[in-house]
């Protein structure tokens, strides 16, 4: 490196000039490639119509727009470094070529500029790398899917090509601001200890509700509804209650009650159920929120041979299914039953010896999010087992039909009445007797708390 007794050290800035150059290169790279397999592939029909026009105008653009901002800045760092080199030439000190430290960052001498380097360029590369990494998955799904490896749903690329443009967006975000956001970063699942929930009424908090005796559909539902409860305790980051229920039977049956999506921010912090997992979901890719869920059940208690049911809302939907896909999963925790309400799970491929329900509002469009599952090659999958509940609102109040406790009022109803809806619901109740408490029998539960690891 060269002596710099003041202003820029020319030869630091020209050589991070030249890396992001390059990564300039990579960007625009990835994009062409990314554009030539999605272009290429053999998918007619409106969903690959959509699908390709959300790419031109939305992904694209943002990785487009990120090599862009980076050539500029190369740009930027050179005319400084030449600056720099002609005022130390003719002898000048601090002149036109830099000014007096704690004005402009990127002319503002060594210092300035290259504390100004460090945070917002390793900032930006942080992202640059997530971008590269989904960037990774949605070329290795559409490899699979050309190749015939494996037949992705339409859902599952889409939200790859959505990560990418995200982590794209986000690795911006990190240069302008010279902290890393972690927009998309996907991280690890954690668990806190488990806490007992109470069984008396009158040891009940607002935050941590009683035990609900599980009895018929809706009283299973109920431990959702505890588990988002809980879940909003100020400074929780998430909550799993898992129910026990021992018959004197020898063999205890539990219930997992997941709830769903707890914040929309693009920014991957310490809540697990957010934006980004939603998306890494709908990829098929493993999340913190999943992992988390799989640790409470160890924590728990629940043993093999045990009897598992699996019960969740919205994208803890996608969770219980995306976990019950893995056939290790279901041998290891007797997983026997998944039920799940608002939430698109056509996209995945359940184990077969899982019997599931999926039950969905009419006007509800969440479950909808999947596209049904079709896949690339414009086929649809053997569909789960589903129930259509009247929506409780009108077509466009999309909040009140997507509602967890509109969804258990609406189970409620339907069990009571002389429709399909209610013929299918009570079929269904009529299979979960090991997960109901039988006269004499014990019901406890514990609240896990979950969360985001770094």
């Amino acid at each position: 490196m060269s002596a710099v007794t003041h202003g820029m050290d020319t030869e630091a800035a020209r050589n991070a000039s030249n890396d992001l150059e390059g990564g300039a290169d990579q960007i625009t790279g990835l994009a062409q490639r990314l554009d030539g397999l999605l272009m290429n592939l053999e998918w007619f029909g409106s969903d690959a119509e959509r699908v390709r026009a959300s790419w031109q105008d939305q992904e694209r653009k943002s990785l487009d727009l990120t090599a862009a901002h980076l050539l500029e800045l190369v740009a930027l760092i050179r005319r400084e470094a030449e600056a720099q080199d002609a005022t130390s030439e003719n002898g000048g000190g601090v002149g036109s070529g830099t000014t007096v430290a704690g004005t402009d960052p990127t002319t503002a001498g060594a210092g300035g500029l290259a504390g100004w380097l460090s945070s917002h360029l390793g900032a930006f590369f942080q992202g640059l790398g997530r971008t590269a990494a989904a960037g990774g998955d949605l070329i290795g799904k559409i490899g699979d899917v050309l190749t015939g490896d494996k037949d992705w749903s339409v859902a599952a690329i889409a939200a790859s090509a959505l990560t990418t443009g995200g982590s794209a967006i986000g690795a911006v975000v990190n240069g302008v601001t010279g902290e890393d956001q972690h927009w998309f970063d996907e991280g690890t699942g954690q668990i806190g200890t488990p806490v007992a929930a109470p069984t008396d009424l009158t040891q009940a908090t607002q935050f941590q509700p009683a035990v609900t005796a599980p009895r018929d559909l809706p009283s299973i539902m109920q431990g959702v509804n505890d588990g988002y409860q809980v879940g909003h305790a100020p400074g929780s980051s998430g909550d799993v209650r898992i129910t026990r229920i021992d018959n004197g039977t020898g063999t205890p049956s539990w219930i997992v009650a997941v709830p769903g999506t707890e914040s929309w921010s693009p920014v991957a912090g310490s809540t697990g159920r957010d934006l980004t997992a939603n998306f890494g979901l709908m990829a098929g890719n493993p999340t913190a929120a999943s992992e988390s869920v799989q640790s409470a059940m160890v924590a728990a208690g629940i043993q093999p041979g045990d009897h598992t049911m699996l019960v969740a809302h919205s994208q803890g939907g996608i969770i219980a299914a995306q976990l019950a896909s893995n056939h290790d999963f279901v041998q290891r925790f007797g997983v026997t039953n998944v039920m799940t309400y608002g939430a698109p799970i056509d996209h995945v491929t359940i184990d077969p010896g899982v019997s599931v329900l999926q039950m969905k509002h009419e006007y509800d469009i969440v479950p909808t999010l999947d596209l049904g599952g079709v896949r690339a090659d414009g086929t649809i999958p053997g569909q789960q087992t589903s129930v259509t509940l009247p929506s409780p609102g009108h077509f466009y109040d999309v909040v009140t039909s997507h509602s967890y406790t509109e969804y258990a009022q609406s189970v409620r109803d339907q069990l009571g009445a002389d429709t399909d809806a209610g013929r299918i619901l009570r079929e269904y109740q009529s299979t979960l007797s090991p997960f109901f408490v039988a006269p004499g029998g014990t019901v406890t539960a514990v609240d896990v708390p979950v969360s985001r690891g770094e």
